[in-house]
């Protein structure tokens, strides 16, 4: 230290903040971050407030941006997971609370579905506790080649871009395996309906409203009873404010919303799907037509017993020239209750095959044979899964569209998932909170004196 003594160089042998991180001596790299982890637990505390009242801008906020500022300090700083400590409790007892309103979400197994990616079932909200030692392992990896020719002093070498990709892309499949291992784990601990629920939202659609801004001129944000009343539905949690007993007459439960004829909300939810197509159809198609009546039979023979052979038969929409030049494609849609009784013993990818053949059965062999169009069955799950020949049409519906706008095909592609992911959403938390009551008596108003209606009534004027 003596060498520097009149050249201005200041030398310590205790500490050094680098680059946002901290070089030093153990003790200091302790206080360093829990100063650190002090000021974020106070920043989880101010977005845990919002999310009282805003829990899907704050739900986005943590996982867009709150989470991801304590990822540098994870990568740079060794050892340091028990110092993280109590931002996780904070996390768990503090945010998720106000986020979710579930009081099981303190339990451990259901803090690790909730950190797992949505893709999997999860909602993102990772634990830096558990992902420290993870992050600083692979970040030294990532970065050795870089660091050995820095101590060589190797100014001229140059670090191959293509092995750093390499290592980026085994890392990543590395994470994905370990992050499918743990939902696996979680899976023979949980119970057989949770593991349905997790399954239906790995689904590909199912979880877009989950991972987008909530930009409300977009149309995609959700208030405070519609984020929570999402997320029970999601995974099955208990949903309160539920009347017991429903007005159709049977005992109420969020499956029987979801069913329910009275109100008219399954057929708006049916409805809404089928608008939203036919609107994106007419982007790219002509004679687009919601509700078309099929050309009546006269004496053709159908192949299935099950056949719509009624001359009045309709399907949802058609187009002309979507499969084929000058050909009119017909649509039917289903949105169907992966956790209904008739589908819990046989697997989600055979409901949507089950769904599909009955919807071919009932009219593709009329609409090739008399109207010589072609069919497609669009299914849908409640929560945004589509069966595969949806996959297909929406698909081919997305290379139309971005070939004709002059957009990226993986823009329209986000863009039409989650538009029919909120949808559907929408179209269910209105089955599960809309109002059913039983149609009114009708009144004849031609002829009613209003005077003595309110007299005999005794209605306070």
């Amino acid at each position: 230290m003596r060498l520097f003594r009149d050249s201005g160089v200041t030398v310590t042998k205790d500490w050094q903040r680098h680059l946002g991180a901290v070089i030093g001596t153990p003790e200091f790299k302790q206080k360093y971050v829990e100063e650190k982890v002090s000021e974020w637990v106070k920043e989880v505390g101010i977005l845990s407030d919002i999310a009282k009242t805003e829990p899907h801008a704050a739900y986005s906020a943590f996982t867009h941006g709150l989470q991801h500022r304590w990822s540098f300090v994870k990568r740079t700083i060794p050892g340091i997971s028990h110092l993280l400590r109590p931002l996780e409790e904070s996390i768990r007892k503090t945010f998720l609370p106000a986020l979710v309103w579930y009081a099981m979400y303190s339990r451990n197994d259901v803090r690790e579905l909730l950190s797992l990616p949505p893709r999997l079932g999860g909602m993102g909200i990772t634990s830096p506790e558990k992902m420290a030692e993870e992050e600083n392992r692979d970040s030294i990896h990532l970065t050795r080649s870089l660091t050995e020719k820095i101590i060589a002093q190797d100014a001229k070498g140059e670090t191959d871009q293509n092995a750093v990709l390499e290592l980026k892309k085994t890392m990543s499949r590395k994470r994905q395996n370990a992050q499918v291992e743990r939902l696996q784990h979680l899976k023979d601990v949980m119970p057989i309906d949770t593991v349905k629920k997790i399954h239906i939202a790995q689904e590909t659609g199912a979880s877009n409203w989950l991972t987008c801004l909530p930009i409300r001129a977009k149309g995609f944000s959700l208030n405070k009873q519609e984020f929570v009343d999402a997320v029970a539905l999601r995974y099955g949690w208990p949903v309160e404010g539920l009347p017991k007993t429903c007005v159709c007459g049977d005992p109420n439960s969020v499956d029987h919303t979801m069913t329910c004829k009275k109100g008219g909300f399954v057929c708006i939810r049916h409805d809404e799907v089928r608008d939203l197509t036919a609107s994106m159809l007419r982007e790219v198609c002509r004679d687009v037509t919601t509700e078309p009546t099929l050309l009546p039979l006269n004496g053709e023979h159908v192949q299935y017993r099950t056949a719509n052979t009624t001359n009045d038969a309709r399907v949802d929409v058609s187009a002309r020239g979507f499969w084929t030049r000058g050909q009119r494609a017909f649509m039917d849609i289903r949105i169907f209750d992966p956790m209904a009784a008739c589908y819990q013993r046989i697997p989600l990818e055979a409901a949507h095959q089950k769904n599909e053949r009955e919807k071919i059965r009932s009219y593709g062999d009329r609409i090739r044979n008399v109207d010589h169009g072609t069919f497609t069955p669009l299914v849908f799950t409640m929560s945004g899964g589509m069966g595969p020949k949806a996959k297909c049409f929406y698909s081919r519906l997305a290379d139309v569209m971005a070939e004709k706008k002059h957009q990226p095909r993986s823009h329209v592609v986000a863009w039409m998932r989650c538009r029919l992911s909120f949808s559907l959403l929408r179209s269910a938390l209105l089955c599960l909170r809309g109002t059913r009551y039983s149609a009114p008596t009708t009144i004849d108003l031609d002829g009613l004196n209003y005077q003595a209606t309110v007299v005999e009534s005794g209605i306070l004027v």
